[in-house]
């Protein structure tokens, strides 16, 4: 019960505050192209944590300079040639309300991406308001409930997908752009 309210109290501090955020139009094509700088929020569950990695592959191919956000406990997981820009989440940077603490969002609203592509496939209230937080005018992800206010650029997404097809689908997507 406690659980659900806290819940239903992030969700309206969320609310609030991207209420004040002003929604910017975007153009989408060559996005890719002229985007340089990416934040990547890896997901939290494991197997499309480690279905994941193909966007970073890519990203890397394509020489793209890739700041990756995970849960410390998870940075070894990350390949070694990606641990250099790995940004890690303790439990510290989580407040009592399941989301970032003011050290996290001041953090991550100090730098400027480009782009923001959010990894996780299933509701995550913390990555998704992550998202916003971000200084990046273009904002991507899975759709999932309530995406339209977290996104920008929302990729479709199946239930019935493995995330190994999920993952490709998105890298397909990425590369429209």
């Amino acid at each position: 019960m406690i659980g659900i309210i806290k819940d239903k109290i992030a969700q309206s501090m969320i609310n609030w505050k991207l209420k004040e955020k002003p929604k910017e139009r975007q153009t989408f094509t060559g996005f890719l192209k002229k985007s340089f700088n990416f934040l990547i929020l890896l997901p939290e569950d494991e197997h499309d944590f480690n279905n994941s990695f193909n966007i970073l592959k890519y990203l890397d191919d394509n020489r793209k300079v890739m700041w990756i956000l995970t849960n410390d406990f998870r940075v070894s997981l990350v390949p070694i040639k990606y641990r250099h820009h790995v940004i890690e989440i303790t439990l510290e940077d989580i407040n009592k309300f399941k989301l970032p603490n003011k050290k996290l969002e001041e953090k991550l609203s100090s730098l400027f991406f480009n782009a923001v592509l959010d990894l996780n496939r299933k509701d995550n209230l913390f990555y998704s308001y992550i998202s916003n937080i971000a200084n990046a005018p273009i904002r991507v992800g899975f759709q999932k409930n309530d995406s339209d206010k977290f996104y920008n650029l929302q990729i479709m997404n199946n239930i019935i997908y493995t995330p190994e097809v999920s993952y490709k689908n998105f890298l397909n997507c990425l590369r429209m752009f």
